[in-house]
């Protein structure tokens, strides 16, 4: 972002900031302390497993823990800008605290890894992955070079294909259209599973799957039921290829000014927010199957073999990968290291 962007971006947040505060509504979870005002950007509803865990978890927590010396508030659904932007002002100290995906991938290229494919069994190693080995390793990747702290790691996503031809195995890919996100791992991985890739807006998606311009496509369920895309697609293929994660970031700026009691207050109840959050995931994930099913699509969760089968499948994607970077097999190692 060009300089004089980002100094006309910070004086339009600071003055919507102002604004709020003014008229008493800054944002989600707001807290009535009278203490230092904590601003959490986030690029998520605040109806998602981590708003939610934030809210019940981490922010009562803290304010017990440091004595009402913190009022955080939660800014959700993009409010303050996009990933990108509210990363950039955490970094900055224009706000203290953010939540976001896929922000900071161009400067912290290990990041990208919670987007490699196949790489979790399921949820439940995803999760002790991030919150072990892995996520401790991309920590320290992150805050050595960005002036940055990473409290935890929260659920983004856990993407399976939905479709209105028949999506039951693998072999079911062979030349369906599927609209993918521009992303190059998610374009070669529907690729190399044999689809035909269409790359399209999310705004998109809705019409050009009722019209037979995409036969399918990939998100999380929780996307799909939001959108209201089951209305018009038959097959569910539950494949979990990617497990995506949010991370609870705090600015260098104002991690500094806090005493080490406070940090370790603000650390310990951010790991048990992030708990709770994974918690509530795969609880909402549950729901999201049954209400498939009961809005009358097949819905499929690959058998180990065919699940084999498609991890080998995408292994020119890894080739891929690491022909740009030369951490691919350490993260990989780490992942396989967790049962």
């Amino acid at each position: 972002m060009k300089r004089r962007e980002f100094i006309k971006r910070s004086a339009v947040t600071l003055a919507a900031l102002g604004a709020a505060s003014l008229t008493g509504c800054a944002g989600s979870g707001d807290s009535t302390t009278g203490g230092k005002l904590v601003k959490v950007a986030m690029c998520v509803a605040d109806t998602t497993p981590a708003a939610q865990a934030l809210k019940e978890v981490f922010i009562p927590q803290v304010e017990k823990e440091t004595e009402g010396r913190y009022s955080i508030q939660l800014y959700p659904s993009n409010v303050l800008g996009g990933e990108k932007v509210v990363y950039d002002y955490t970094k900055t100290g224009i706000v203290e605290m953010c939540v976001v995906g896929t922000g900071m991938w161009s400067e912290t290229p290990k990041m990208s890894s919670p987007d490699f494919p196949f790489m979790f069994r399921d949820v439940e190693h995803a999760s002790r992955c991030y919150q072990g080995e892995l996520g401790d390793y991309l920590k320290e990747e992150v805050e050595s070079t960005q002036p940055l702290q990473l409290l935890c790691w929260m659920p983004n996503g856990v993407r399976a294909f939905s479709s209105n031809r028949k999506l039951t195995s693998m072999g079911d890919f062979k030349g369906q259209k599927l609209r993918m996100p521009n992303n190059p791992i998610h374009v070669r991985l529907a690729e190399s599973l044999g689809a035909n890739v269409v790359i399209m807006d999310m705004g998109e998606v809705f019409t050009a799957l009722e019209q037979g311009v995409v036969d399918g496509q990939d998100n999380p369920l929780s996307t799909v039921r939001n959108e209201g895309w089951y209305e018009v697609q038959k097959y569910i293929y539950n494949t979990n290829h990617i497990i995506a994660s949010l991370e609870l970031f705090a600015s260098n700026v104002f991690w500094g000014e806090m005493t080490e009691a406070d940090q370790q207050a603000f650390a310990t109840a951010a790991k048990e927010a992030a708990e709770y959050s994974w918690t509530l995931y795969m609880e909402g994930l549950a729901n999201d199957i049954h209400f498939m099913q009961d809005s009358g699509l097949t819905v499929t969760d690959p058998s180990e073999e065919e699940h084999e089968k498609m991890k080998q499948a995408v292994e020119p994607v890894y080739d891929y990968l690491r022909s740009q970077y030369d951490w691919v097999d350490d993260v990989l190692e780490l992942v396989n290291s967790v049962e």
